[in-house]
């Protein structure tokens, strides 16, 4: 017997008509077709295509293997947990019957498989801290197996509420680190994806303008210049005497020597400096910052996420744009 996570909706709209039919849905909308006929999930994927020609295909993938889920892998007497968004609660029941098309029925409610609910609205707070990030994710439909040992034991217990113990305090921090890691990963490959080449040079100089500086893009042209940006501060650069000169290297290659840099810096007469490499730097340049921490700062891949992270509501509107990022809260984890 397999555990499953059925949601109702993003935002819990289809949760009432789960509860009321006892019955839960795959709500995709437009999806009007008879899935009992399609014998093989590669066939499956064909069909999606033709009904969402616009969607990427990472996204019908996805959808792929939740739909398969559905209607081909739960089987009956296998339990669901659909996690509320209306209140903190989670409704558990059993599967009782096979995959149903259900041509009449209105846009979503055509895939259903009927239910018999074995608890409803069992507080989110009975739960180990560990078991509800289980349940957490973006797919609608997905195994969550790992819940079953604890989910068969409070229904022993009639839902009685349990206790975190350490071993679930050390897993919660474990998840927070993963998931602050997986975080970072999708902004470094969201920026490295809109922001390829000379284009980085631009989100670094956006950077300066929120962080107060007026910057000036420099180029990177066939006559062999390496300036990138020139940076100071004020309205118009001429508040006090701090004349930044910023290059960016975009490549995955570690920055070797500082040495054309200084030169570079002397050459448009910057008292401070800035380099921006996404590859990072090798270990002789990372020993050297401390003899030039007085006028040259590094910044490496996480610094550059680090910036934006800090900076992103004063960012313009473009960047924000190229770089769709929200924030949310969490507990601080022993890891931070």
């Amino acid at each position: 017997m397999s555990i499953w996570v059925i949601r109702g909706g993003k935002f819990g709209e289809y949760e009432n008509r789960f509860i009321q039919e006892s019955k839960v849905y795959l709500t995709r909308d437009g999806l009007k077709t008879d899935l009992n006929k399609i014998a093989e999930q590669p066939e499956l994927r064909t069909v999606l295509d033709d009904f969402y020609p616009t969607l990427p295909s990472s996204k019908l993938a996805s959808w792929s293997d939740q739909i398969w889920n559905f209607a081909y892998d739960i089987q009956q007497k296998d339990w669901i947990v659909v996690p509320s968004k209306l209140s903190p609660v989670l409704h558990v029941g059993e599967i009782t019957g096979g995959y149903n098309y259900e041509k009449n029925n209105s846009d979503p409610y055509y895939h259903s498989r009927e239910i018999k609910w074995i608890e409803k609205d069992i507080p989110r707070g009975y739960f180990p801290t560990d078991i509800l990030y289980q349940l957490g994710g973006f797919k609608d439909v997905f195994n969550a197996d790992g819940v079953e040992k604890v989910f068969h034991t409070m229904a022993d217990n009639e839902w009685a509420q349990t206790k975190d113990d350490e071993t679930s305090y050390e897993q919660m921090n474990e998840l927070i680190a993963l998931l602050q890691e997986i975080s970072r990963d999708q902004i470094a490959q969201l920026i490295r994806t809109k922001f390829r080449g000379h284009r980085l040079a631009k989100l670094v100089k956006a950077l300066m303008e929120a962080k107060g500086y007026t910057a000036h893009m420099g180029s990177t042209d066939e006559a062999g210049s390496d300036l990138d940006i020139l940076a100071a501060r004020g309205g118009m650069g001429f508040d006090d005497d701090a004349r930044i000169c910023i290059q960016v290297k975009a490549d995955d290659i570690p920055v070797a020597t500082l040495d054309k840099f200084l030169g570079t810096m002397n050459d448009v007469g910057a008292n401070y400096g800035l380099l921006v490499s996404w590859g990072g730097f090798k270990s002789n340049v990372e020993q050297e910052r401390s003899n030039e921490f007085f006028r040259v700062r590094l910044w490496n891949q996480n610094d550059l996420i680090d910036q934006v992270l800090a900076h992103y509501e004063e960012l313009d509107n473009y960047i924000k744009g190229e770089i769709p990022i929200k924030s949310f809260w969490t507990i601080a984890s022993d890891l931070d």
